[in-house]
């Protein structure tokens, strides 16, 4: 049983998934690229193209084949995104590409005449010699195009796109989570990192999820035996993990009603107290908590064996300890996370 959709453990980390690049994301930045090198290099593939199809900007015909039609439809997703600069020997066909005020001529005008016709074919002498019949507004707003030395795309302004913008188009319709800061930081550790993901998705295998999908489980929490297992009393309002992440960080001790991890993330990192190194720490620290309190529900559930909080504790600064034990100036660490690290 799969609580997270493969759709969103594909997403970007800051965008709540797991980075792990999804086949329509690949598919999205191989036909930014060829679309790119299309306009931008000398390709034989590029050429053939032109020529059977004239632009990725025509309405792809029934005929085309699947990769062509895939590069008409990300053609028209980023047609914003390029600019065009016009030059005496530019080759972008005449009615299709987005040269016109960044949309296609064929939008306004259209004629079979123009069909295979480029826009150096209307230039001469550094200045545009246009047809008679071309309405009279398309003649002006055409004429108020500058021509330049020498034809040119940028991709937002720049002049080489990368394959992280390709890919960032791709996701930028998403919003950006705000705890993915938490988990995900610049010195996270996966195996911790991944369960904290889980956890504050509420994607964890808890007896409250299993009980609404229709499976039958015990409802108690297997720590304390008095509240019903769910994502915010494992993290942290049960008394056990309470005092596992209050032995970590007795700080903790003065919310007035118990945090949940959401809650505990945010007070470290709306801290004033801790630099970023600190902070980091203290959300890996979290992340290892996280993990180890569920491995202890499991075992509780499926073992039928027990450890007291202070060995989930123990277990918890030991795999901290080999975590951060190459991190650079573990020493000012050391002084304000003594009981930890020392």
């Amino acid at each position: 049983m799969h609580l997270i959709a493969w759709k969103d453990v594909t997403r970007p980390l800051s965008y709540g998934g797991l980075g792990i690049p999804s086949f329509d994301s690949l598919y999205h930045g191989m036909a930014c690229s060829f679309i790119w090198r299309m306009y931008t290099e000398n390709s034989l593939l590029g050429h053939w193209y032109k020529v059977k199809y004239e632009s990725p900007w025509k309405p792809a015909i029934p005929t085309a084949s699947k990769f062509w039609k895939l590069f008409c439809h990300v053609a028209q997703n980023i047609k914003e995104l390029i600019h065009f600069t016009i030059a005496p020997t530019c080759h972008f066909s005449f009615l299709w590409d987005p040269w016109f005020n960044g949309d296609s001529l064929a939008k306004s005008f259209t004629c079979n005449q123009l069909a295979s016709c480029e826009v150096m074919d209307f230039i001469s002498n550094d200045q545009w010699m246009l047809i008679a019949y071309l309405p009279s507004d398309i003649k002006s707003n055409i004429i108020n195009i500058t021509i330049g030395e020498a034809p040119m795309l940028t991709w937002n302004g720049l002049s080489k796109p990368t394959a992280k913008m390709f890919k960032a188009n791709f996701f930028s319709n998403m919003d950006t989570v705000s705890w993915a800061k938490f988990i995900w930081h610049k010195r996270f550790a996966l195996r911790f990192g991944c369960f904290a993901w889980m956890a504050i998705q509420r994607k964890l295998k808890c007896a409250d999820i299993l009980i609404y999908r229709g499976i039958p489980v015990p409802p108690l929490c297997g720590f304390c035996i008095g509240n019903n297992e769910t994502h915010s009393h494992l993290f942290f309002e049960c008394d056990f993990s309470f005092t596992v992440i209050t032995k970590l960080f007795p700080v903790l001790n003065c919310f007035y009603l118990r945090p949940n991890l959401s809650q505990t993330f945010d007070f470290f990192y709306n801290s004033q107290h801790y630099n970023a190194l600190e902070k980091n720490f203290c959300f890996i620290t979290i992340s290892a908590t996280v993990y180890f309190i569920w491995r202890e529900r499991n075992k509780r559930r499926f073992s039928n064996s027990w450890d007291s909080p202070y060995s989930i504790t123990a277990a918890t600064i030991n795999a901290i300890r080999s975590k951060v034990r190459n991190w650079k100036h573990l020493d000012k660490l050391e002084i304000r996370f003594k009981e930890i690290l020392v």
